[in-house]
């Protein structure tokens, strides 16, 4: 039997949406995107109502350590932060690409050489891009003002992750091609071309943890998480990856 904060509540801490990860709203307490339809399904069967504490990323972290929040909406893993909190299944698996103009011929790395390109500076891939394309590069500080430099015209590439694609300013621009990275791509390693987002629970509730796993074993046999991927995530035709069904290395 599992509990939660507020019997017969299941409290969703948020920071945001992001695109076919997480959807908020449009009504006060309404979530969508693959881990909303994860954690509606969950709390439909049982018999729970949904109720968002919507903030920011470290407050979420926040609330679910203190108590005030029984899910905090998915992160990526890292070590440090598994021994303050307790993982899911990964919900997605978000990867670098290589964002193109359709009029471009992008034939791999090399095809780039000599031609400007847009990334984020503090990414665990920059510095590879900056031994990749030296002066070419163009670093910004925020995803939106690289995406935007690039949407502009500023530079011919734009280097992020594929979920970038679905929200603003690219917005599933159909003039915009995408291409995975492949390892050794650029110089960098497999092991950092793809992240994974889970959601989190207080290390005192693993049982919830284990529960919302469950139903996603679930989902997957009777074939509804297909649903969810068609409704919530990406279109047709766009490079999408699902994740194998395990947790990380649990710190707590």
């Amino acid at each position: 039997m599992i509990k939660t904060i507020t019997p017969g509540v299941l409290t969703i801490a948020t920071y945001g949406s992001a695109l076919p990860l997480m959807k908020v709203g449009p009504g006060a307490n309404e979530i969508g995107g693959l881990s909303g339809g994860w954690a509606n399904a969950f709390a439909q069967d049982f018999g729970l109502q949904v109720k968002l504490f919507q903030t920011t990323f470290s407050s979420t972290l926040l609330a679910v350590q203190q108590g005030k929040a029984d899910l905090g909406e998915p992160v990526y893993y890292n070590p440090t932060r598994a021994k303050t909190y307790y993982y899911t299944y990964p919900v997605d698996l978000e990867s670098l690409v290589v964002f193109t103009k359709k009029s471009f011929s992008y034939s791999g790395p090399s095809s780039l050489q000599g031609h400007k390109v847009a990334t984020v500076t503090g990414y665990v891939w920059t510095p590879y891009f900056q031994k990749f394309f030296g002066s070419n590069l163009q670093l910004y500080t925020t995803q939106a003002d690289a995406a935007t430099a690039f949407k502009n015209g500023q530079a011919e590439a734009y280097l992020d992750a594929d979920l970038n694609y679905f929200n603003a300013p690219l917005s599933l621009s159909t003039d915009i091609s995408l291409h995975p990275v492949a390892s050794g791509d650029f110089g960098i390693p497999a092991d950092i071309i793809a992240n994974e987002s889970y959601w989190i629970v207080n290390c005192n509730e693993k049982a919830l943890a284990n529960a919302m796993n469950l139903e996603r074993d679930n989902l997957e046999a009777s074939g509804k998480w297909k649903t969810i991927l068609a409704q919530d995530g990406a279109p047709a035709g766009t490079p999408q990856s699902s994740p194998p069904l395990m947790t990380p290395a649990e710190g707590c």
